[in-house]
């Protein structure tokens, strides 16, 4: 066979071979995909510890979540609900405080850890303060004062109060008013935030809340 000839034929056999193409890493690709939606859920979600002082604070305390987790599921809800409920527009898991006196606490979603994102405290002053203070640094602290005494009086809470009547079977007491009404704050706070920060802002907005809030 001539030289060209040979040449010719070599490279028919080199054609007969597809080029080599590069596989894409689908499983690199994956994680990197799961990586990013996880940290846009996680952003669109906060933890919201409920912190009650007091004397019977098992019985305070399931009350307390009772009225918050109300407020929670009055507006945003979806179907296949992986959260306790929504404020401002944003998935949020309760977690009760303090852990040992969870014992009454009605069976919630999730099992969120500390540090939370949020705490509300609700109770008397000081020990409120007295509490608040241990939690300040890992997260933002809103003090809940418990409402003023007459408050199943006020027409503004009728709304509340037969709600909670068709959601619990009984009558709610000054922790779940307090803490149903901590979390319209919360509402109204986070909702132009979407989500429970940055904290100076939140403070701001939560503090605003707290005169001329509908209830």
């Amino acid at each position: 066979m001539s030289g060209s000839k040979r040449v010719a034929s070599e490279c028919s056999c080199c054609t007969a071979f597809p080029a080599r193409r590069t596989i894409p890493a689908v499983p690199a690709l994956a994680a990197v995909l799961w990586i990013a939606l996880s940290g846009i859920a996680a952003a669109h979600s906060f933890i919201a510890a409920i912190l009650v002082v007091s004397e019977n604070v098992e019985q305070d305390l399931a009350e307390a979540v009772r009225g918050f987790v109300l407020a929670a599921d009055e507006r945003d809800g979806h179907p296949n609900e992986t959260s306790d409920g929504h404020l401002g527009g944003v998935d949020v898991h309760v977690l009760p405080l303090p852990a040992e006196a969870t014992r009454l606490v009605q069976k919630l979603t999730g099992s969120p850890d500390e540090p939370a994102d949020v705490v509300i405290v609700l109770g008397p002053k000081p020990a409120a303060d007295d509490a608040a203070s241990k939690y300040s640094r890992a997260s933002t602290v809103l003090v809940q004062a418990l409402l003023a005494e007459g408050w199943n009086g006020d027409d503004r809470m009728d709304g509340f109060v037969t709600r909670y009547r068709l959601a619990y079977g009984k009558e709610p007491g000054l922790l779940a008013a307090s803490a149903y009404h901590a979390a319209r704050r919360l509402d109204v706070a986070i909702r132009p935030l979407d989500g429970a920060g940055p904290r100076d802002v939140l403070l701001e907005a939560w503090q605003a809340s707290e005169v001329g809030l509908q209830r």
